[in-house]
């Protein structure tokens, strides 16, 4: 397995932070954390309302049994007007560190031109209205400018890089880093001669998936799949900087035109909160289509949002769909997702169906929607 240092290549792959991206991170992080304790207060008055119901029935209330009374508190709205388009700072954040830096424009231009081969755009596709409509994290995923097409996707992979970030100077990007690395790992130890030769990244974004799952199984060759035209764009820019050739094209995961049993491994990174369940229904049927014997299906996302287990998290994932936009994650669970990994006709033996971090009171470990061809 390939590991590479990239954080002396970090300055070069990505802008300068420039002082309008620092104040505005700086104001998406007070928000942030006038959010957080805000929420800390919020549990406190759940244990509460809790214990008391408890008291009057001899039984723990569900989350429909109080969560009116919850949602109708003045602590819930301040926290949800502070929450309210939030994410949109550090995208906006992000905007104005490209815009800044004429340099790193310049560098992504180049880069994006080179290897042309490797880059498979359809502009004749038909780009999904979930995608296209919900303004996901309050930031556009298809673009609609010129200037949006070449670097909308270096906006979406600088701007989640601040999200969760201590201080308005620090970025964590996704290049080499990410939550696949936990899956490989993980892999690793369920299936420890599991080598695959063709591995697929549905829904790529703007590529530190794709990167980061390319550097772990370098022998192999590497595609990612995006409907967005931009994110491709600036994952492809990236693979070229990185000397990695990886296959990027403009295709919906619901339907490639990948001949059946084209990849030993197809993984995304925390996509599925982002579909509706019937297109994660779909997704599963498409991986099990493309698998070859023995290939495996290895889908990450948050627990949180996917399989919430207790009153604080349902609360939270509630709460994103109306301040974050994220519109399909309310209709997820862990028996759907199982009845469609059954109706692929794929197994989730030995782990593939499982949290594989751990969880706390406020946030459920990362869940492995998988599965293997038989």
């Amino acid at each position: 397995m390939h590991t590479c240092n990239l954080e002396p290549l970090i300055e070069w792959l990505h802008p300068k932070i420039s002082d309008e991206g620092q104040q505005l991170s700086e104001q998406w992080l007070q928000r942030r954390q006038a959010g957080m304790s805000l929420f800390y207060q919020i549990a406190d008055l759940v244990r509460v309302e809790v214990a008391k119901w408890t008291a009057m029935t001899g039984e723990k209330p569900s989350y429909g049994q109080i969560r009116r009374q919850l949602l109708a508190t003045d602590l819930m709205n301040e926290f949800e007007k502070l929450r309210k388009g939030n994410t949109s700072l550090v995208f906006e954040a992000a905007r104005a560190d490209i815009k800044a830096d004429l340099e790193y424009q310049k560098r992504i231009t180049e880069w994006q031109n080179l290897s042309r081969e490797r880059l498979i755009l359809n502009p004749d596709l038909e780009i999904p209205t979930y995608v296209s409509r919900p303004n996901f994290h309050w930031c556009p995923y298809v673009a609609i400018t010129d200037w949006e097409e070449q670097f909308l996707g270096c906006v979406w992979d600088i701007g989640t890089s601040i999200i969760g970030q201590s201080s308005s100077r620090i970025r964590n990007y996704s290049v080499g880093t990410g939550k696949l690395t936990r899956v490989v790992e993980h892999l690793s130890q369920k299936i420890p001669d599991f080598q695959p030769q063709r591995i697929l990244d549905m829904g790529c974004s703007s590529g530190g998936s794709t990167v980061t799952i390319a550097m772990k199984f370098p022998q192999a060759e590497t595609h990612g799949i995006d409907v967005s035209s931009s994110m491709l764009r600036c994952a492809h820019a990236l693979a070229v900087a990185l000397d990695l050739p990886i296959y990027y094209h403009q295709m919906d995961a619901a339907h490639t035109t990948f001949p059946s049993g084209s990849f030993d491994l197809i993984v995304s990174d925390i996509v599925f909160h982002e579909l509706p369940n019937g297109i994660r229904r779909k997704v599963i049927l498409e991986c099990s289509r493309l698998l070859a014997p023995g290939g495996i299906m290895a889908h990450i996302d948050g627990g949180t949002y996917m399989t919430p287990t207790n009153l604080f998290q349902m609360l939270w994932r509630e709460s994103d769909i109306r301040t974050n936009n994220e519109w399909y994650v309310g209709y997820a669970s862990m028996e759907k997702l199982a009845s469609y990994i059954r109706e692929a006709g794929l197994s989730t033996e030995p782990g593939l169906l499982q949290k594989i971090t751990p969880s706390s009171e406020f946030y459920e470990g990362l869940l492995l929607i998988g599965g293997q061809k038989g």
